[in-house]
């Protein structure tokens, strides 16, 4: 009864934890960011206006972190990012804010959720724990390449599993890449596209369009590729 108590407690704390986040997204107006587009706009403005600056990146970077950390959708933030920053540094600020948050969520899910699994479950948690080990960094990486799992929550289920930190910040590092490039370079591309009626911003476009159609083959091969060798 007492481990199942503590399972209890460790969940609620975790769901505490997650609620503050919101909370705090709530009163710093990101989360108006994240669901009306006329907020969408105005922080796309300010960002694009202060993007000289050295502190906006690192700083972007952070806030992307901390809603990935608290299970908010980052998406809008990944078109954002590329929208104010560009390919190169958007890549860049939204690739670490992403590892850090995927690490901030692995490590919320390890120390509360996975404590609270095991006061629940106890050793029946071991078939658990078989099956999720088996996949280890390979299942992660693929699940990474794949858009199938939601980002966040495969960040938080990754955490309630055995798998070392070292292989599934690898397999985020690893994984997450491709598919930033291709969206970052689509926002960058869509600005130029409204920006500029020319030629080359067409070309830009027409560029972004082909990176995601070929991401999307990408993908379909990988799996089918994992598929041959299990077989």
């Amino acid at each position: 009864m007492g481990a199942v108590n503590r399972g209890w407690g460790r969940f609620a704390l975790l769901v505490v934890v997650l609620g503050a986040g919101v909370a705090l997204a709530q009163a710093t107006g990101l989360l108006d960011i994240l669901r009306n587009p006329a907020a969408r706009s105005h922080a796309l403005e300010s960002l694009r206006g202060a993007t000289g600056r050295w502190w906006v990146g690192p700083v972007f970077a952070l806030v992307y972190a901390a809603a990935v950390g608290f299970a908010l959708p980052a998406s809008i933030l990944t078109l954002l990012g590329g929208a104010a920053f560009g390919f190169w540094r958007g890549v860049l600020w939204v690739t670490l804010g992403a590892n850090l948050g995927a690490s901030l969520a692995f490590w919320l899910a390890r120390r509360l959720g996975r404590a609270a699994l095991e006061g629940f479950f106890g050793p029946r948690l071991g078939a658990f724990d078989r099956i999720s080990g088996a996949a280890g960094f390979q299942g992660l990486l693929t699940l990474r390449l794949l858009p199938i799992a939601p980002f966040s929550l495969l960040n938080f289920a990754a955490g309630l599993t055995t798998i070392p930190w070292r292989d599934y910040a690898l397999a985020t590092v690893v994984g997450i890449l491709p598919g930033t490039a291709v969206y970052v370079f689509f926002a960058d591309a869509l600005l130029a596209g409204s920006a500029e009626a020319s030629r080359s911003a067409l070309l830009r476009a027409a560029g972004a369009g082909l990176l995601l159609v070929g991401f999307s083959f990408l993908t379909k091969w990988i799996l089918k590729r994992r598929g041959a060798v299990a077989s």
